[in-house]
């Protein structure tokens, strides 16, 4: 998928000063929005800058393949300080003695520039932000980190202060359903997913046949609440969904606020909602879970485990409590 596809991406890609680019950039946005597609494009032609014709073919062809000897690429689900500053003897199966600083601390082998493109960078503790920062503070001029996050307000304040900030949004419901439709994509429109999932997240879940996912755990919470399956029976139909914790917050959070919002405004609710017009609910109970819900969310980041079967008894007890149909 090139950039030019996608026109969110292109134009945070278009507002971007080349000629007075800083040595660190940080691109935030929401799983699956593409912040990878513009982070490589922007790697790119930081690689590709006075590079001679004759070399770009060759370039190119390496970056595409991310064997590029001046790109250096960590993809991992958490950032450690040993990714950033790799103390002796602590080897790594995918990049062995390989770390960021040693990395930058090169001269460039075959571009005048050298990149380091470090994705999940929000699942970096406190140490290994101090490492990155000593480099961010004092960066050689060849030298180049772009971080992509899916979370805001993550990084140290000195970390921020020395990159250019390049937020992405959600599309809209109409900006998805042309993209996906262009994509080749017609059977399916972003009403059929959560109001959060981004273009790629859904398309993704049509390519794995999981396009249907948040209807069934609506519909588990429907006959949940109808007394058509008991707790123990919701919780575990709701864990054959092969649904990670936190989707599973967030699909519930998603679903309270549905409801919320319809009493608040007065609007019916139609499809697998439908049921819920005439539900009778405490309107502070639900706002409550919701506060609880966010709260959870925020803690999954920051706790190494959290006890699912504990939270999700938890969270179906409230709801039992709160909407009565």
């Amino acid at each position: 998928m090139i950039i030019d596809k996608c026109k969110w991406l292109k134009d945070s890609y278009n507002s971007i000063n080349f000629k007075n680019l800083p040595h660190g950039i940080i691109i935030n946005g929401p799983s699956g929005i593409g912040k990878n597609i513009l982070a490589k494009q922007i790697a790119a032609d930081i690689l590709l800058n006075n590079s001679n014709d004759k070399n770009i073919a060759d370039h190119k062809s390496l970056i595409e393949a991310s064997n590029h000897p001046d790109l250096y690429i960590l993809d991992k689900d958490k950032v450690l300080i040993n990714d950033i500053s790799r103390r002796s003897g602590n080897w790594d199966d995918e990049k062995g003695n390989r770390d960021v600083i040693t990395f930058l601390s090169l001269t460039p082998s075959i571009s005048k520039n050298k990149v380091v493109l470090i994705h999940n960078a929000d699942s970096m503790n406190e140490a290994a932000q101090n490492a990155l920062l000593k480099t961010l503070e004092e960066p050689a001029s060849f030298s180049y980190i772009i971080l992509t996050s899916n979370r805001p307000k993550v990084f140290k304040e000195t970390i921020y202060s020395r990159c250019q900030i390049i937020n992405i949004k959600n599309i809209s419901v109409e900006e998805t359903d042309d993209w996906l439709r262009e994509t080749g994509i017609s059977d399916y429109t972003a009403l059929d997913f959560p109001s959060f999932a981004t273009p790629f997240n859904i398309l993704e879940d049509i390519r794995n046949n999981d396009q249907n996912k948040f209807k069934d755990f609506i519909e588990v919470i429907n006959d949940f609440l109808n007394n058509k399956v008991d707790q123990s029976q919701s919780i575990k139909l709701v864990n054959d969904l092969d649904l990670k914790l936190v989707e599973k917050i967030n699909y519930l959070v998603e679903f309270l606020k549905i409801l919320l919002k319809s009493k608040i405004t007065a609007n019916e609710l139609s499809g697998s909602y439908k049921l819920f017009n005439n539900a009778e609910f405490n309107k502070l109970k639900i706002s409550n879970v919701i506060n609880d819900l966010n709260q959870l969310r925020f803690d999954f980041y920051k706790v190494s485990s959290i006890n699912e079967s504990h939270v999700l008894n938890y969270l179906f007890s409230e709801l039992k409590q709160s909407i009565r149909l």
